[in-house]
């Protein structure tokens, strides 16, 4: 889950919203939304083992074509640009150079080659090495939050990007701020960015198939999904709000303002140096590549289960349990989109595309509740957290569509399932003429 948009979606908002209070609410109305979204995706989970993720719930539960349309985004919008994304970020902060260059696009062409090749090989020796990377990327965090929570709790900046020549006192509240239609819309604009950043809380479910239990009991199985997704979103919403606390008040508003996207190190180099602003910047590389590896395992895994399906070819299919060519195919898909789009080009459009879909997929507790209830009957709070998710991804969706800025990228989310839906009626209409 933490990956590039942890150092990316709080500058945005701050020039956005102009106050770091805003944006930690921000931040935190993200993780709370991705933890009822975790707790809905638990549901289906453990009532649905199977690998695939919305393209399976969505075909088993719902209809086959909405199933494809889900493994479509996946393929487009679920892997293979958010593979991208952090790979322009290690180029980026490994050459200190603008994403668009080409130094920082072979780079981020290197890494993508990296993960596919290692799980390639075996996507157990992939996982133990990303889980290796994540150790020292938490590491990381926990060194510069021990060093830069004192800093900012001293209380040396304000967080606020004003014109400095109106008294602090006369600035409006917080609580006026936040019964401000216009602010509470520039908040919702917000989620934009910051969803991208938690959109990794259901990476469990396309694995769940494959995932072994401590026992043989198939209920013990099923929790290991559902108290995955739960307690890692937990624990990155109290990682996000700690690092975003430093990030926003670890120099001043318009010194974000003024360093851009890479903001991060900047904050870094002022509380503590030149060390720390090495060190996160080495977290930042290993959250890139933490989540190239994630995404480079379990993307396959979709393509792969699509072919079982006979909705894709058949040699996208398991090989010696690996989907080689599905990793291979992914990887290629990837790295052309590092060579064609920038950082921001693709974000919004990730945000919006990802929770429409994650919605759809909850939405399958209520469209298939008979079959849910044969399982096991579906709790109170599992239909709660199931409103609250594709409610806020509803509320996104209109944003998106009232705000003249972001009117493209809602269009090329609806484009995006549009072209799915194309595509699965002509698969139809060849096997119909096939057969």
């Amino acid at each position: 889950m933490i990956g590039g948009g942890l150092y990316v979606g709080g500058y945005w908002s701050l020039v956005s919203l102009k106050d770091a209070r805003l944006v930690l609410i921000v931040w935190l109305v993200g993780g709370l939304h991705a933890i009822c979204g975790a707790i809905a995706y638990g549901a289906i989970a453990n009532r649905l083992p199977v690998s695939g993720g919305e393209y399976s719930y969505l075909t088993r539960c719902v209809h086959p074509a909405v199933g494809f349309v889900a493994g479509w985004i996946s393929i487009i919008a679920g892997f293979t640009a958010p593979i991208a994304v952090p790979a322009l970020l290690i180029g980026k902060f490994l050459t200190g150079t603008e994403a668009t260059t080409n130094s920082v696009k072979v780079i981020a062409t290197a890494s993508i080659a990296f993960a596919a090749i290692l799980h390639g090989c075996h996507i157990r020796l992939g996982a133990w090495f990303n889980n290796g990377v994540i150790a020292v990327k938490l590491i990381c965090f926990a060194v510069f939050l021990f060093v830069g929570l004192p800093f900012v709790m001293r209380g040396t900046y304000t967080g606020l990007l004003v014109d400095t020549s109106v008294p602090v006192e006369e600035l409006p509240t917080l609580a006026a701020r936040l019964l401000d239609p216009s602010t509470l819309l520039q908040m919702v604009a917000s989620l934009f960015y910051i969803s991208l950043a938690y959109t990794g809380f259901n990476a469990s479910i396309y694995l769940a198939g494959e995932i072994e239990g401590p026992s043989t009991s198939t209920g013990n199985t099923r929790k290991l999904v559902s108290r995955s997704m739960l307690l890692a979103s937990i624990l990155v919403v109290i990682i996000y709000l700690l690092l975003n606390y430093v990030f926003l008040y670890g120099m001043s508003a318009e010194q974000i303002a003024a360093s851009g996207e890479s903001y991060v190190a900047p904050v870094a180099q002022n509380i503590g140096g030149d060390w720390l602003a090495f060190m996160i910047r080495t977290a930042i590389v290993l959250s890139a590549a933490t989540s190239i590896l994630a995404m480079m395992a379990i993307g396959p895994m979709v393509y792969a289960q699509m072919a079982e399906d006979g909705n894709l070819p058949k040699f996208f299919r398991m090989s010696d349990q690996v989907p080689r060519t599905a990793i291979m195919v992914q990887a290629i898909l990837s790295i052309i989109v590092v060579w064609i789009s920038q950082i921001k080009d693709i974000v919004t459009y990730l945000g919006l595309t990802l929770t429409a879909c994650g919605a759809l997929a909850v939405s399958s507790v209520w469209i298939a509740r008979r079959f849910m209830a044969e399982q096991s009957p579906i709790k109170w709070y599992e239909h709660l957290a199931a409103a609250i998710y594709v409610g806020v991804a509803v509320l996104l969706l209109l944003v998106a569509g009232s705000l003249e800025r972001e009117r493209n990228q809602f269009y090329l989310c609806a484009g995006t399932f549009a072209v799915g839906l194309l595509i699965y009626g002509v698969n139809v209409a060849r096997k119909r003429y096939l057969s």
